[in-house]
């Protein structure tokens, strides 16, 4: 009997002897820090606010909000409040990316609409590449009620810094009336999106294998991809004069018309990275396209946001904890 007692003495006296330690170590640790100026977190951990939550979020490391609370016997509600508050604090310590401001500077541009609080806003985005890198840096995005208009773009460029703007010598877009103004009013080269029209071309002239006019798509398709690559000046109007006919034809559709006259009229902008090979344009929108997409797969596992506030906070981090994406240009070599 006496032995169990001293037994259970002697654990409890070890037990708080060894709390008693940390204690010191703690309060030793704590002067040393503030001594060296160094930043201490206080507070118990699961109430401190981390930005290495919101981060994960970010890149899908924590797929399900709901899953996670179950794991951690929680409620979703505050993993939720948990996960704004690291949103907002990675706002708070990240920023944008400095832009360069040296020529020459290639500006990458696209804009995605979102319907939020029953209205419908734009959001303007320009990604600025320098024309010997393979990457772009990301400014921060003009967000303005409605839906892409001329004005919009031209705020949104308007907002760039100075020395920037000034420094921009090309823009690589998908042919939206505001860019192409924009380019035209500070003369800047004007490089159109490949990728947008083939598919509109191939939307009414498929040439794969069961389309119903699969003859006449591989026909634009070719005429199309010989315009957009050759060096051949003969053999590019050649192919300018078969379009003109197909459009003309009285089988052809609106669509395909109006497509075929507006490539006819401008299809020197497609070509603009062989005009200048030395500004190594890429000819298609993946850099913005991984932008948006981005964002649209952070609004899907969201399941849409209430507020325009919550959607631009959440936008924003995104591509603050981003900076910069992937930009390869066509390296073209003249023959």
């Amino acid at each position: 009997m006496v032995e169990s007692f001293l037994k259970k003495l002697f654990i409890q006296a070890t037990y708080f002897g060894f709390l008693e330690t940390i204690r010191l170590y703690e309060k030793n640790t704590c002067e040393i820090s503030l001594l060296s100026g160094e930043n201490i977190s206080r507070g118990r951990k699961r109430k401190r606010k981390e930005v290495s939550f919101s981060i994960r979020y970010l890149k899908h490391e924590v797929p399900s909000l709901y899953a996670k609370a179950r794991a951690l016997q929680g409620s979703k509600a505050k993993l939720e409040g948990r996960l704004r508050k690291s949103r907002d604090k990675l706002l708070s310590k990240k920023s944008w990316p400095a832009l360069p401001n040296e020529r020459p500077l290639i500006a990458i541009a696209d804009a995605a609409i979102h319907f939020v609080e029953g209205s419908f806003y734009t959001f303007y985005f320009i990604l600025i590449r320098k024309n010997n890198e393979n990457y772009s840096l990301v400014a921060e995005p003009y967000i303005r009620k409605g839906s892409e208009v001329a004005d919009g773009w031209y705020e949104a460029f308007n907002r760039l810094p100075a020395s920037t703007r000034n420094a921009i010598i090309a823009l690589v877009c998908d042919g939206h009336g505001g860019l192409t103004s924009v380019a035209k009013k500070q003369k800047w080269i004007l490089q159109r999106y490949q990728f947008h029209l083939i598919a509109r071309l191939q939307s009414r002239r498929s040439k794969w294998k069961f389309s119903r006019h699969r003859e006449e798509g591989q026909k634009i398709y070719q005429f199309v991809k010989e315009i957009l690559e050759s060096t051949d000046n003969n053999k590019i109007q050649h192919n300018l004069a078969e379009l003109k006919k197909i459009a003309l034809a009285p089988v052809s559709s609106r669509e395909l018309k109006t497509t075929l006259i507006g490539f006819s009229k401008h299809y020197h902008d497609y070509r603009s990275y062989i005009y200048y090979p030395e500004l190594n344009l890429p000819k298609t929108s993946n850099a913005v396209e991984s932008l948006i997409g981005g964002i649209r797969n952070l609004c899907h596992r969201a399941r849409g946001f209430r507020t325009l506030n919550s959607l631009k906070k959440w936008i924003h981090a995104f591509l603050k904890n981003k900076q910069k994406f992937k930009c390869n240009g066509h390296n073209f070599q003249p023959n």
